[in-house]
């Protein structure tokens, strides 16, 4: 767009937490392929948290958690949701109820480039119909290098739907 490359990425990590490591060094190996100066919007169901305020309960594979902290940390990316509602400890993605117990966590994240975030605009978590997991999105003004260029607005959502 008007010069400025914008990767999005989107990801739907396994759901058996001894697959994450590996899935997550695949990403990492891929990301590596791009261009550092381009913008990356990766998003999806991470099926991993990287905070204690995203889940009730232990992280199930802090080995594949600590494998996409490197990759967010590298690649020099931010939760955008997590970054407009830092206080927010009480909305997540992902509610699973069994045995009289309920399970919540936010799985479902965008995460941008450190370099774009402050022409973020809005994010939200929302429930999503027919689907186990909740609607996430992002309200980005992306601009090419050159100040004062708009090129249009980016809105992203990703979800997961149960399956059949």
């Amino acid at each position: 767009m008007e010069g400025l490359v914008v990767n999005l990425v989107n990801i739907y990590a396994p759901q058996m937490s001894s697959r994450r490591p590996q899935f997550y060094q695949r990403v990492s190996d891929f990301l590596g392929t791009l261009d550092s100066h381009e913008c990356l919007v990766l998003g999806g169901d991470f099926n991993t948290t990287l905070e204690e305020r995203d889940r009730s309960g232990a992280e199930p594979s802090p080995a594949a958690a600590n494998i996409l902290r490197g990759i967010v940390e590298y690649h020099s990316l931010v939760d955008v949701w997590r970054d407009h509602h830092p206080d927010d400890t009480s909305t997540f993605t992902f509610v699973r109820v069994e045995a009289h117990r309920s399970h919540h966590s936010r799985l479902d994240r965008i995460y941008l480039s450190r370099f774009h975030l402050s022409q973020a605009h809005s994010s939200a978590i929302q429930p999503a119909p027919f689907s186990d997991h909740h609607l996430v999105t992002v309200t980005v003004s992306l601009r090419a290098e050159r100040p004062g260029q708009p090129i249009g607005t980016l809105t992203t959502a990703c979800w997961r739907t149960r399956a059949s």
